[in-house]
């Protein structure tokens, strides 16, 4: 099993192309044995029905591969349309917020995180062995999860303080025509490189494994199709959620905000577990959901439930707050009635 997660490098671009499901529950299982393994005492059996498990789903995926330039559309579309709506909900606020003319802090973080993701990508192909530096992408993509999803979480929040109209007054009256704080801004655009370098570097190691079985001409070619449909993407969601009306705006963009840093919890810890760094603890009770990142080990499990309370904590005790905020004003607007 360490050497297959060594491996895994080599091949989950392959894996990926083939099918969603197969990579997600490769990804999923290698935890599982792993756990199984380092229990005390240890569970071989179990070890040896996932690992027999795996066999059997990657087995016909095996062998030669040749890629199409749907292939490259697939994987460019998968790993940037997280990054892409994450970096959407931040120019959605700055324009919410009148602030627009900062939006230079977004493009800095995402240009900054595709440089780094081509660069690290690079150096890893020509100085290392896949095998080698497959641990540390887990660490990588773990670390950059977690900390993405910290401030994802954050972001989340903040929206959803902003969904109602005493909030997003308050918040105006506070900041008036103010630029933000430098260090707010400097957040905005860490989080758009922690989103874009996440996803950024692996996408250009899929690429990079790529190469050798497709024709360059396919592959530009589908780099190119597919940063073209992101920018379409991109295009419609700016022009139609500017347009919309605040709060359906920002209730929108929280919730969304709130699902990428849900996802990206349990990425991250998953990356951590698959680099050796955090303990895996499964249990065949707990679901396995693959487009919420949720996976059967308690470790990652847990903190996402916990977020998941906190969540429903917030809006019920916002709710409150905002009737008893109404009943208070309602009753006084009732006294100036009668003295009137």
């Amino acid at each position: 099993m360490s050497d297959f997660n060594s491996s895994w490098l080599e091949v989950e671009g392959v894996v990926l192309t083939k099918s969603q499901k197969i990579y997600n529950d490769a990804e999923k299982d290698m935890v599982g044995a792993k756990a199984y393994l380092e229990v005390n005492p240890a569970q071989p059996d179990k070890a040896l029905k996932t690992i027999e498990r795996m066999y059997g789903y990657l087995s016909p995926i095996a062998g030669e591969t040749s890629y199409t330039t749907l292939d490259v559309i697939t994987i460019i579309l998968r790993e940037g349309l997280e990054a892409l709506l994450v970096v959407i909900a931040l120019l959605g606020f700055l324009k919410k917020s009148g602030h627009e003319d900062k939006k230079g802090w977004i493009y800095g973080g995402v240009g900054i995180g595709l440089g780094v993701s081509i660069v690290l990508a690079v150096l890893v192909k020509v100085l290392f062995a896949s095998g080698t530096f497959g641990n540390n992408n887990f660490l990588i993509s773990g670390w950059t999860g977690v900390f993405a999803a910290v401030m994802l979480i954050y972001v989340s929040y903040w929206l959803h303080s902003k969904s109602s109209a005493m909030g997003w007054q308050s918040y105006i009256q506070k900041t008036g025509t103010k630029a933000l704080a430098t260090g707010s801004l400097f957040s905005l655009g860490l989080l758009a490189f922690l989103a874009v370098f996440r996803e950024g570097t692996e996408t250009v190691l899929f690429y990079i494994g790529m190469a050798s079985s497709i024709s360059l001409f396919k592959l530009v070619l589908g780099i190119g199709l597919g940063c073209m449909i992101l920018l379409v993407i991109a295009l419609l969601i700016l022009k139609v959620g500017l347009r919309i009306p605040m709060k359906p705006f920002f209730m929108v963009s929280s919730l969304l905000v709130f699902y990428l840093g849900l996802k990206f919890t349990g990425m991250g810890i998953n990356g951590l577990q698959l680099a050796g760094v955090l303990p895996a603890t499964t249990s065949d009770f707990l679901p396995s959901i693959s487009w919420l990142a949720v996976y059967p080990a308690w470790e990652s499990f847990i903190p996402q439930v916990i977020l998941l309370i906190g969540a429903v904590v917030m809006v019920l005790r916002d709710r409150l707050n905002l009737k008893q905020t109404f009943k208070k004003d309602h009753t006084k607007e009732e006294i100036i009635h009668d003295i009137v």
